[in-house]
């Protein structure tokens, strides 16, 4: 019998008092394993990806509480490295944090009754990149505000260190986006930029003498050019257009064939209600792999997945107003997303 996730995230939550994994904070059931008895684990986390600096909690669980003998721990696949392990209880939880991209993979073990469930996490960088002086030891720092509001403008000043004449040129990039130059070098040592949308906004400087080469090639841009560090900008939503809470009226529902048969497409459709201009993520289990996304947020209600093999399929779906911000903090995201409850398909030969 498939293992009610969401049931044992909350029953584990008020047995143990985790206050930090509140019931407000959406999480991602990474994998679920049954075992040859009948216990099963789970391994779930807050976040299925993470971004460099930002914490993320794992937490490990089981149906029924440990008996003698047992141990429920949570493992770096890929050091080796126990983080937590308990041998009573049914769960077992532990915060990582990563400060450089990397791609770690976590397991839950539960020993004597199931086989470690291998998942995967990955932590990704936001563009903070370190700057760099010129050959002659010049610098420049850049003052930027650490919050913006999309639509309103908002300017970056650079600081220069050991230039006589200095001239500028501003970058900046929405995540994920194009980057925008300010144009040529310039004596303007500040730039107003008016953010498009919301999200993480990226701005660095260049700078260097009035007198160095204008067509330097890339080997001479070492020589005479300086470059600032990267500041990331949190854009939040335009004071006229403000993102409006998901309501406790608010849901999302997910409608599919209870049964497919292998080779032919399991189609996901999603109905929001209560959400405006919602847009959707669909994540879906294999009896074979864990959970994976149908990629990011988008319009598109529906989602097609390939019946590979037999056995039972899992599938849910989130749903968030198209003005959300696209890199929310834990408490944000539990009042502007909802999902729908987690469903079984049967693939059949």
């Amino acid at each position: 019998m498939m293992m009610n996730t969401r049931s044992i995230w909350f029953s584990a939550i008020a047995a143990f008092g985790l206050v930090t994994l509140t019931a407000a904070i959406p999480h991602r059931t990474l994998a679920t394993t049954q075992a040859a008895t009948t216990k099963p684990v789970a391994l779930y986390a807050t976040t299925p990806q993470a971004r460099t600096g930002q914490s993320v909690t794992l937490m490990a669980a089981t149906n029924t509480p440990l008996s003698t003998g047992e141990s429920l721990a949570i493992m770096n696949a890929t050091t080796g490295q126990i983080l937590n392990q308990v041998t009573s209880g049914t769960t077992v939880s532990t915060t990582i944090i990563h400060h450089s991209p990397q791609t770690d993979k976590f397991v839950a073990v539960l020993t004597k009754d199931s086989m470690p469930l291998a998942v995967s996490w990955v932590a990704r960088p936001i563009g903070n990149n370190a700057g760099y002086q010129n050959a002659a030891g010049q610098s420049v720092a850049l003052v930027a505000p650490t919050t913006a509001i999309s639509g309103i403008n908002f300017t970056v000043t650079a600081e220069p260190t050991g230039f006589k004449e200095p001239v500028y040129q501003f970058w900046w990039a929405m995540q994920g986006g194009q980057w925008h130059s300010s144009g040529p070098f310039s004596f303007a040592n500040s730039y107003t930029i008016t953010p498009p949308r919301n999200g993480f906004l990226s701005v660095l400087v260049y700078a260097r003498e009035f007198s160095a080469p204008h067509n330097e090639n890339a080997d001479q841009q070492a020589i005479y050019e300086a470059k600032s560090d990267t500041s990331v900008i949190d854009i939040g939503g335009n004071a006229e257009n403000p993102v409006n809470p998901i309501s406790a009226n608010s849901f999302v529902s997910l409608s599919f064939a209870n049964e497919v048969a292998v080779g032919n497409n399991i189609t996901l459709t999603a109905n929001a209600t209560g959400i405006t201009n919602p847009l959707y993520q669909f994540w879906f289990e294999s009896p074979t792999n864990g959970w994976q996304s149908s990629g990011e947020y988008k319009a598109t209600n529906t989602f097609v997945i390939p019946a590979t093999v037999p056995g039972p399929w899992h599938v849910v779906v989130y749903a968030r107003p198209l003005n959300a911000p696209l890199n929310e903090t834990s408490t944000q995201r539990s009042s502007l997303e909802v999902a729908s409850p987690e469903s079984t398909i049967t693939v059949h030969n």
